[in-house]
């Protein structure tokens, strides 16, 4: 698949977009830089200039994603913040976040959850690998204290709060899972899920 779209703009960031596609929709083996470059119209070895080799872009996609990742979850915060809304409706709100995020770059969440990605991690991924984690740990915490599954244990307890929509993310566009669920639409989807993993307490 090809994106000629691509003309004399950030050649990095295209590099990133176009690997996350490929990866999505033919698997990590088809990726190589040179094809990259055939994608976008550019010399082979333009890729180089930004990436020394496969793995520093896989490392790089990554990195992105979680970036992203970050900011939509931190967004859903802050607006549930600035509601007015206690921890337990916050952490709903970023878990609702996450899925809006996930299934509109359906390229980039599927790519990072590849397991070659891990094998290319480098500081920057993995320092946006820890933010996302300890946000997450953070709001489950504070969910926690508010008076969601009290008695239960917070490592546990924070598995399950990150696991459901990871995989849920995944699971949603496959075809037995989907014909299931046509019926409702993407936003009662993620509305419902998240409301059964987080629970909206008697709170503001």
């Amino acid at each position: 698949m090809t994106n000629k779209s691509y003309h004399h703009g950030d050649l990095r960031r295209a590099l990133i977009k176009q690997a996350a596609l490929v990866i999505d929709t033919q698997g990590i083996e088809a990726l190589t830089l040179r094809g990259l470059a055939r994608d976008l119209g550019v010399s082979h070895g333009a890729p180089n200039r930004h990436f020394r080799n496969k793995g520093e872009l896989l490392a790089a996609l990554a990195t992105e994603a979680y970036h992203q990742v970050n900011l939509a979850t931190q967004k859903a915060a802050e607006a549930s913040d600035s509601e007015g809304h206690g921890p337990v409706r916050r952490l709903n709100a970023m878990g609702r976040g996450f899925l809006r995020w996930a299934l509109d770059n359906r390229a980039l969440f599927n790519a990072i959850n590849h397991p070659d990605i891990k094998r290319s991690a480098d500081d920057a991924l993995l320092a946006s690998m820890r933010a996302f984690q300890l946000a997450a740990r953070e709001a489950t915490m504070a969910a926690q204290k508010a008076g969601r599954y009290p008695e239960k244990d917070p490592r546990i307890l924070a598995l399950f709060t990150n696991s459901v929509p990871f995989g849920a993310a995944q699971l949603i566009d496959h075809e037995v899972f989907a014909a299931e669920i046509d019926h409702l639409s993407r936003e009662q989807l993620i509305v419902e899920l998240m409301d059964y993993v987080v629970p909206i307490l008697d709170e503001p």
